[in-house]
């Protein structure tokens, strides 16, 4: 048993191990890392036998630590499939990976790791310092499912607007326009109070190197008036589906055209993939709307540095309150100016 950290010439025989692992998702490839990273990652694999048995992608951040990169959900442990005589040897072999893998991991430069939903046993991080807590995603697992089954999976309301929509017009297309997405995300920023953080020259590049390799489709919603009501981004490899940005127009929202453009892209994905990965949400409304589509509600470990990520956070959030009380000063002295000049 060795553990390396993989020269590029050796990306291939990793972003193979990715499709045979059953935690390899699109994030994991050496070419999305590259992009969206802008080749600041490295890969730490154990060979075993001449072969990659488990591998760990790490993503760094400008200060070269260990972090999560924009868009990336799951990155964390892959192990090699295989079969086992039992549980108990199984959780014996990865976590002994697991253990040697985090010898090459410092505490100090390590700051938070989203693991995929198939990874369960975190232990070895919790023995070596880490700390965990859990997040939720919602996946539909489409193994053995007609399309009668997903349908009747919708709750009723999703039933209700997408018979509506369709009775409207509206229908579903799949487009190469990139620069759809981009505005129409950073339009549904806008509808939050918020601005989309990506830069458009940034997520072009990352565009640009998953469309080479075939791992996304964009879908839009138009109407016979030819507007667009919303626009759906998913990035996919054989396993799973993601979907990883959308954005609709604020004025249309209502017709329900957001929501006819999931269920088209979940049936899209019906017998091209094992799973959809709905994303989940941290916002009530958002997540509300997500587990209206069947799938199940499913958890996964976000796995941090408590110290560096409640310092970061502790900054971030401090940073973002100061902003939003500018603003409404701004907002204030704004009213008074023009309250004083009506007097006049």
């Amino acid at each position: 048993m060795e553990v390396q950290t993989l020269k590029p010439h050796q990306y291939s025989q990793w972003n193979t191990f990715v499709d045979q692992s059953p935690q390899g998702d699109v994030f994991c490839y050496s070419w999305w890392l590259e992009a969206i990273t802008k080749s600041n990652f490295k890969i730490l694999v154990i060979y075993d036998n001449n072969e990659i048995v488990a591998g760990m992608p790490l993503a760094l951040d400008d200060r070269g630590k260990v972090n999560i990169p924009p868009l990336t959900r799951t990155l964390g442990v892959l192990y090699k499939k295989k079969d086992y005589q039992s549980d108990r040897r199984k959780i014996s072999a990865e976590r002994k990976w697991l253990s040697e893998l985090l010898k090459y991991i410092h505490l100090n430069d390590f700051i938070q790791m989203c693991m995929h939903h198939n990874f369960t046993d975190w232990l070895p991080f919790r023995w070596n310092g880490f700390s965990q807590t859990t997040r939720y995603t919602y996946i539909l697992n489409y193994k053995k499912k007609t399309s009668n089954e997903l349908w009747l999976n919708l709750d009723l309301r999703n039933r209700e607007i997408i018979n509506k929509t369709t009775k409207n017009g509206i229908k579903i297309e799949i487009t190469d326009d990139f620069d759809l997405i981009y505005h129409y995300e950073s339009l549904s920023y806008e509808r939050q109070g918020l601005k989309f953080r990506i830069p458009y020259n940034d997520l072009k590049f990352l565009d640009d190197a998953i469309k080479k390799r075939g791992n996304r489709i964009i879908f839009k919603a138009t109407d016979n008036f030819h507007q667009v009501h919303a626009v759906l981004y998913i990035a996919f490899n054989q396993k799973s589906a993601y979907a990883l940005l959308s954005g609709s127009d604020p004025k249309l929202r209502k017709l329900g055209g957001h929501t006819l453009i999931l269920w088209e892209a979940v049936r899209y994905f019906s017998e091209r993939v094992e799973y959809f990965n709905f994303g989940g949400s941290d916002i009530e409304k958002i997540e509300a709307h997500l587990k209206g589509f069947g799938g199940t509600l499913t958890p996964y470990f976000h796995i941090y540095n408590e110290n560096l990520t409640w310092k970061r956070n502790d900054f971030w959030y401090h940073l973002h309150e100061t902003s939003f009380h500018l603003k409404e000063v701004c907002k204030i002295v704004k009213n008074k100016i023009i309250q004083t000049m009506r007097r006049k």
